[in-house]
């Protein structure tokens, strides 16, 4: 009997002590915390940096969470799994900041912490606000940044016209690593000082205020469009043209056979004439399709539209598809704007333009043919905006866009002018939409320079 009652003494005492040790079994609770990191190590960076460590033992660790306070007085946390050995720390500034380290088991124990002070380089607004720059554009100014840590920062300007403060600009938010960001509603002739600062959106650090001092946009005028006229295109290929052929000036051009007596079309090989002016694209889209002539497209009136023809009925050009136009006098043009058809915008339905070419030429030997000195003036695509309401604002004021905005000037100087459509939206609004291969636009405006000052006003005499 008394050999069966020290047996079961001994299994009360085993499980007391068991009840005593660690249990690393699954589903099993206990209230043992995990040994504290140690080893710790910590590299310096900008607005934090990343603090190492080695982690305990224990098999049950589950991560380590660090925590700290930054200078507006808040709590931060970060935390990082069993499977790493550091953690990256964010939203400081100068510093230094103590940081506790603390070791969580999957219980949720915590070790006591692991004490640690960090002295990072700075806020990230520092060295954000030293990449900026203030490039003058045509109307505006740019403000150019990189921001590599992909901080939510707020770029703020101060304007000042001979010591006297003008109105503020909006505040301008951006995290991309890399922003280009226009300033408008500036005034021409006028010498600006400008005030930039980058504040953190998220911490509220502050740069240093940078100053841009005697700053003025650069300027330019909008041409007038009056003088436009299509070259047709026996005049485009000048004395190179049969002159024997009818012109079909309102027919369906992409099935017109008739073509330049002679052109040499690529590596110096003739083309025989019944192909060369169905596939060559020296030539012009539909001058008139219905109501919507081409004259449309500068006749300074969003609500009227031109359209190059629609292919499914055998009457569009397909894309891409060109224009050829005179100006009626040399310019040079610094930027321009395009208004879209509303229900084709951004894609609602077929038929908007999307991506396009601007060509400039001023051959000087004109009556042989317009086929020389054509040179490319830039490519261009419309964007699609955030939000509905910036595609409407965008809908009724139009899409400007610079000739050259990574470095604003204006164009070559040029008479002749061709508008090359390049693309079509893809029908995703409605799937179900047929796919139109004509092009629709409503107006553009270019803004510029005459070459010769006269020629404006001798221009609206020969109307």
């Amino acid at each position: 009997m008394k050999r069966y009652i020290s047996l079961i003494l001994m299994m009360v005492l085993a499980v007391g002590v068991l009840s005593c040790t660690k249990s690393e079994t699954d589903g099993a609770y206990d209230k043992v915390p995990p040994g504290p990191v140690s080893n710790v190590q910590y590299e310096p960076d900008y607005g934090g940096g990343t603090l190492s460590y080695t982690i305990p033992s224990d098999p049950d660790f589950l991560y380590v969470r660090a925590e700290y306070k930054i200078d507006n007085g808040a709590t931060i946390s970060r935390t990082s799994s069993r499977f790493n050995n550091s953690v990256e720390l964010t939203g400081m500034g100068v510093g230094p900041y103590q940081v506790a380290l603390y070791a969580v088991d999957v219980n949720g124990n915590e070790s006591e912490p692991t004490l640690y002070t960090v002295q990072p380089k700075g806020a990230t607004v520092d060295p954000i606000s030293k990449t900026i720059k203030l490039i003058p554009g045509f109307g505006l100014f740019y403000i150019l940044v990189k921001n590599e840590f992909n901080t939510v920062v707020d770029i703020k300007l101060d304007l000042w016209v001979n010591n006297q403060k003008v109105k503020d600009p909006p505040t301008f938010t951006t995290s991309a690593t890399e922003d280009r960001i226009e300033v408008k509603g500036l005034e021409r002739d006028v010498e600006y000082t400008i005030d930039v600062k980058i504040v953190d959106n998220s911490y509220g650090y502050e740069s240093e205020m940078v100053t841009y001092s005697n700053m003025s946009i650069l300027y330019d005028d909008t041409l007038n469009m009056k003088p436009l006229k299509i070259i047709d295109d026996p005049r485009l290929y000048g004395d190179q043209w049969d002159q024997s052929l009818n012109y079909p000036d309102n027919q369906n051009l992409n099935n017109y056979t008739g073509a330049p007596k002679t052109v040499l079309w690529q590596d110096g090989a003739p083309v025989a004439r019944n192909k060369m002016y169905k596939f060559s694209e020296f030539r012009n889209a539909r001058i008139r399709h219905n109501e919507a002539s081409i004259y449309l497209f500068w006749d300074g009136r969003p609500d009227t539209h031109f359209e190059t023809g629609d292919w499914d009925v055998g009457q569009g050009p397909d894309w891409p598809w060109c224009y050829f136009i005179d100006m009626g006098r040399e310019v040079q043009i610094s930027r321009f704007c395009i208004w879209q058809v509303e229900p084709c915008a951004f894609g609602r339905m077929a038929g908007g333009l999307r991506s396009f070419e601007m060509w400039g030429s001023n051959d000087p030997t004109p009556e042989d043919g317009l086929l020389d000195d054509w040179e490319l003036i830039g490519k261009y695509t419309i964007k699609v905006p955030a939000d509905e309401i910036d595609k409407q604002i965008e809908i009724e004021e139009g899409t400007e866009f610079q000739i050259d905005p990574d470095n604003p000037k204006f164009s070559r100087t040029f008479r002749y002018w061709r508008f090359r459509g390049l693309s079509d939206w893809p029908v995703t609004t409605n799937p179900g939409d047929r796919y139109w291969a004509s092009g629709r636009l409503s107006d553009i405006m270019l803004l510029g320079k005459e070459v010769d000052a006269n020629a404006n006003a001798n221009a609206d005499v020969n109307q």
